[in-house]
């Protein structure tokens, strides 16, 4: 079976190490390098020892899955250089299964329609991830061409008597079907579908994100379609269609179905916890270096104990080991944001923390055990002591109370007495005087009464000692205004002289009568209007 591509039966490991000393030790020249590096579908542009590091990891990657034709197919190319002459050769292959076919063989050795036109697919070597390992590739790669005008369909069928391995999906929970794609390779790959894309999984759409991110490369994951297949024991030939409809594309896609492990998250955590460490001693050495600096005044600085991400106590502190900065953020909550968008940025400094480069702080860790839930955060000394933050006196007061201030003018104070309630303005001095001591009503038959001025009551607000009587009923009672009364001057005649004209002037404000509306025997005035 192992010249079926599905990996060694005998389980034992296929060893590398020889063909790794032949490739950098034997002298090839950039030439072959760069022919084994196109056959392998790697970039072939680069320095020799990049040439030669890119297959010396592709021979890793086919010992580490287990795939027997391509890892004998690279190293018959590498032992014989010659005879590779753009293409793989036949004459040399030690195994049935590496004739030239369409695409690589796996699991059913069967080539699709182009196998005599000496077609091969490139390999793609995706990203690693924590949250999953690759256990074996269930069919061919299928190549999506392009499309910038018209939809296209790709399908992919999968049997359990086709590919026994999908049995292990059924009793393994662990165990998922996930649907991979990517544009041409380049390097190792990261997870990519076409921008207008939709998965059917027998006639069913799949809801997934195909895109990730905005502005986020890397951050789409495989597409898991366990849930959909009918994988059952009993019904072995049933054929479970998966297809992906694409279109508007200005780039080759490829499409490939891997059988993954998956990791829980949970299991993760424990990993982290157990793995690396920054000592505290470190941690306070590194703050007394940085307060150290003549151009940085060290002062008290705030430490939150809140996770960034969740807003909830921590309860695994962790960063980078780039990070510069002391402040953590937990690390189950960082994992879990993770599985649902991988972009391994810390989300403080924003700079790359994957999870094979994440620590524990225990100077973060030892505050954390030695203080009380409900402490959530404390101040650092820059020498690294620190002890429990409060909130300052001033702030503290009665719910729902306000703070005194220096300027309480604007400030309404109620006050009951009797059977009156009045509001005043408070006074943060007493004031000098005769107060105010029976009812307001009683004092004026008006509702407000000037307070005599001070010198507080020159500035142009309301006069301190102003009192407003609010059960007063004054207004159904409204002040009547003063009555106008008319006000003139009787004029005095002047005396006419010849060649000279006299205007008599009248006072401002005051009416002027004509001559002839003045009665001299009888002058009465006017009667005012109601």
């Amino acid at each position: 079976m192992s010249s079926m591509g599905g990996g060694p039966e005998s389980g034992v490991p296929l060893d590398w190490s020889a063909s790794e000393k032949r490739v950098r030790g034997a002298g090839y020249v950039n030439k072959v390098l760069q022919q084994i590096c196109e056959n392998e579908g790697v970039a072939k542009k680069g320095l020799k020892a990049e040439l030669q590091q890119r297959i010396v990891d592709r021979l890793k990657f086919h010992a580490a899955s287990g795939d027997t034709i391509r890892f004998t197919h690279l190293k018959n190319m590498i032992d014989n250089p010659g005879s590779i002459g753009g293409r793989p050769s036949m004459t040399h292959s030690t195994s049935p299964g590496i004739m030239m076919a369409p695409a690589p063989v796996y699991g059913n050795g069967v080539g699709g329609a182009n196998g005599y036109r000496g077609y091969q697919p490139p390999i793609l070597d995706f990203k690693s991830s924590p949250y999953y390992t690759l256990e074996s590739q269930l069919g061919a790669t299928k190549e999506c061409p392009l499309m910038q005008a018209h939809r296209h369909t790709i399908d992919i069928s999968l049997k359990i008597v086709t590919f026994p391995e999908l049995s292990r999906a059924i009793h393994d929970k662990s165990m998922r079907v996930m649907l991979f794609c990517s544009p041409e390779p380049s390097g190792r790959q990261d997870v990519a579908f076409p921008h207008q894309s939709e998965i059917k999984v027998n006639g069913g759409e799949v809801k997934a994100n195909l895109r990730g991110l905005k502005n986020k490369p890397g951050s789409t994951r495989p597409v898991d379609v366990t849930s959909h297949l009918r994988l059952q024991q009993h019904l072995p030939h049933y054929e479970n269609k998966i297809s992906m409809t694409y279109a508007l594309t200005t780039k080759k896609f490829y499409l490939l179905v891997y059988l993954v492990k998956v990791v829980e998250v949970e299991e993760l955590a424990k990993r982290l916890e157990t793995g690396k460490r920054i000592p505290m001693e470190t941690v306070i050495a590194d703050m007394i270096n940085k307060s150290k600096d003549a151009d940085i005044v060290a002062t008290a600085s705030v430490l939150s104990l809140k996770c960034p991400l969740s807003t909830l106590r921590m309860s695994l502190p962790c960063r980078g080991i780039a990070c510069r900065h002391n402040q953590c953020f937990d690390g189950t909550s960082y994992l879990q944001l993770q599985e649902q968008g991988p972009t391994w940025l810390c989300p403080i400094c924003n700079r790359p923390a994957p999870f094979d480069q994440l620590v524990i702080d225990e100077y973060l860790g030892s505050i954390l055990t030695s203080t009380s839930r409900s402490v959530d955060q404390v101040t650092v000394q820059p020498d690294g002591r620190w002890d429990v933050r409060k909130e300052p006196v001033g702030r503290q007061g009665y719910k729902g109370v306000a703070s005194t201030s220096d300027d309480d003018d604007d400030l309404i104070e109620i006050t009951k007495t009797g059977d009156h309630v009045s509001t005043s303005a408070p006074r943060a001095t007493p004031v000098t005087g005769r107060p105010c001591s029976t009812p307001f009503r009683e004092a004026s038959s008006s509702s407000a009464v000037a307070a005599p001025q001070t010198n507080g009551s020159m500035n142009g607000k309301r006069p301190i000692a102003a009192v407003i009587d609010l059960t007063s009923d004054d207004e159904d009672d409204p002040v009547q205004p003063p009555a106008k009364r008319l006000y003139y001057q009787q004029p005095t005649l002047p005396s006419f002289r010849p060649g000279l004209t006299h205007t008599p002037t009248t006072p401002a404000g005051s009416y002027s009568v004509p001559p002839s509306a003045v009665t001299p025997q009888n002058p009465t005035p006017a009667r005012p209007r109601p």
